[in-house]
């Protein structure tokens, strides 16, 4: 297992040290710049976006988790969605933004969270069917309401899931962004900024090596995310935030 792990360690610095080389004699300074900020561009669309997707499906999930009726029917609608192609969606988008005039770098965003958003969903659905039911029971029976019903049993009990959905939110958005930032429809061709966009314009010119430098940034950009919040987002659930 060590010496797989090793090899596998050693042929990824290889591959990385091969494509900084590259890119090294193909770009400049300049253009790493410009994907990384187009990267904080797209990073700031996924912030918001699983922001306003967890306001809308938490209290949803929630109320569909407490009730096993409607559990059993809205979880695999919710999986069904999250599997589906959303980019045939897309062309709907199009059109309707060049309908009102409205503008392409704030109304194709949320296109990046149209297929992922599901995962928040049902993976908080589940995290509310688990929270013991003699637990509810008790606190309806001391009057546990509000915020503090929140706060005391709900929250604890659907963290860990929650985080494990916005964290598959978080990833399929950015893989989204390069088809979601860079749409068209027939002759039409509607472009936000964003590191997706500068993937999607680079493919269509050819040009490999800013395809290579835009995934690389976007790699960059998931590894920092998950390391340093959803990490410790799971290790503080299962330090105070679960129920006991």
């Amino acid at each position: 297992m060590r010496l797989w792990a090793a090899v596998v360690a050693l042929t990824a610095l290889g591959a990385t040290g091969y494509a900084i080389d590259f890119l090294h004699q193909t770009l400049t300074l300049g253009d790493a710049w410009a994907a990384l900020r187009f990267g904080l561009i797209t990073l700031l669309r996924v912030i918001v976006l699983i922001i306003l997707a967890s306001f809308v499906w938490v209290p949803i999930g929630v109320w569909v988790g407490l009730r096993p009726r409607w559990t059993s029917r809205i979880q695999p609608v919710a999986q069904f969605l999250a599997a589906f192609p959303a980019n045939v969606l897309f062309p709907i988008a199009v059109v309707a933004i060049v309908h009102f005039h409205a503008d392409p770098d704030v109304w194709l965003s949320p296109l990046m969270v149209l297929g992922t958003q599901w995962y928040i969903l049902f993976n908080v659905i589940a995290g509310a069917s688990a929270i013991p039911s003699d637990m509810r029971e008790a606190a309806q029976m001391f009057g546990v309401r509000g915020w503090q019903w929140w706060r005391r049993l709900i929250l604890p009990g659907i963290f860990p899931y929650y985080v494990t959905g916005a964290l598959t939110a978080s990833g399929g958005s950015w893989n989204a962004s390069i088809v979601a930032e860079a749409v068209s429809w027939g002759s039409t061709r509607l472009r936000a900024q964003g590191l997706g966009s500068y993937i999607a314009d680079a493919t269509t010119a050819g040009d490999g090596a800013r395809v290579l430098l835009g995934i690389m940034v976007m790699s960059v950009f998931v590894i920092a995310i998950n390391r340093l919040l959803f990490r410790p987002l799971y290790r503080l659930s299962e330090r105070r935030l679960r129920l006991s």
